[in-house]
């Protein structure tokens, strides 16, 4: 066998090498860790914008609402909701005591606020300056139905009956040739927080049922509409202004005013769509059978409640 010897330049060059030399590169390996974890976040912020705006869009809005009371800023909504869609301003006066103070001033300016919450529904405020004074929703679609609790009454709002609340302090019906209101206010005291709750029925809002009678109604006629009809708006506030104590502040619109909003309807739109015709008329279809089903419900109703009137 014939043994080679190694050269003396080839032993140093491999005593100069160390002995362990490591596989990895801490340096590479921190950048690698950093972009990393900076990309995570990135798809992760993507993923939770794309869900808020699809599937989990309900969630977020009822989660937006839930941040709003009484007392807070308008500033504060527009972070939560952004610039609201519709606003306007009217002169309201203030409950003046027995003995009326000369500094403080009657009239007060309120500005009407509303968004539109995509096709689920709309929010309504009324504020001052620097206060927001009544807020409220109202639902326009069945799959939008956040639970309110209403004294000791947890309501679903566009599916709980307006009879599922006891008697009001003060109801207010309204009725015209296609515009109409109806309207329950309830006052709870200290364990509500010295607010007023205003339920009742929006013309736009989801399956509206109008008052059946343009007249005042009587007892069995007000039982039979309350037992048919859904809640569709809520207004909660702490306002303490002759215009709110009448509900005259609400005028012909409880909640968004349905002549204002449906000019952003496809319908009323200066560049029309291929669908805006045919959705329309399945509208106006379903509307009219809804109409004679809630009649035949109201009559069905109001038989019930003669009976047992009769009977008492």
């Amino acid at each position: 066998m014939i043994k080679t010897v190694p050269k003396a330049a080839d032993v140093l060059h491999a005593s100069a090498m160390p002995a362990h030399e490591p596989w990895y590169s801490t340096t590479l390996n921190v950048w690698t860790l950093a972009a990393t974890i900076v990309a995570s976040i990135t798809l992760t912020k993507m993923v939770a914008a794309g869900w808020r705006q699809t599937f989990g869009r309900r969630r977020h809005v009822i989660s937006r609402v839930r941040k709003v009371a009484p007392w807070v800023t308008p500033g504060y909504l527009e972070e939560l909701f952004g610039e609201p869609t519709w606003a306007s301003t009217l002169t309201v006066h203030r409950h003046q005591p027995e003995e009326p103070v000369p500094d403080e001033d009657v009239e007060v300016e309120l500005t009407k606020r509303t968004w539109k919450l995509g096709r689920f529904g709309y929010l309504v405020t009324w504020s001052t300056r620097n206060t927001v004074e009544i807020y409220g929703i109202t639902t326009t679609s069945r799959w939008f139905r956040p639970r309110l609790l209403i004294g000791d009454t947890l309501v679903k709002l566009g599916k709980t009956r307006i009879s599922a609340l006891k008697e009001p302090d003060q109801f207010w019906s309204w009725l015209g040739a296609r515009r109409f209101t109806y309207i329950e206010s309830f006052y709870f005291g200290n364990p509500g927080g010295y607010r007023t709750w205003y339920v009742g029925v929006n013309d736009i809002g989801y399956e509206p049922t109008p008052p059946i009678s343009m007249v005042e109604m009587a007892d069995e006629e007000h039982k039979a509409f309350r037992s048919i009809a859904r809640i569709n708006t809520v207004l909660v506030g702490t306002a303490f202004f002759q215009e709110a104590s009448d509900a005259s502040l609400f005028g012909n619109s409880f909640g968004p005013d349905q002549d204002q909003i449906r000019l952003l309807e496809p319908g009323m739109q200066l560049v029309h769509s291929r669908t805006a015709a045919w959705r329309s008329r399945f509208t106006i279809r379903r509307f009219a059978w809804y109409q004679n089903y809630r009649l035949w419900r109201y009559h069905r109703a109001l038989e019930r409640a003669q009976g047992s009137a009769s009977k008492a």
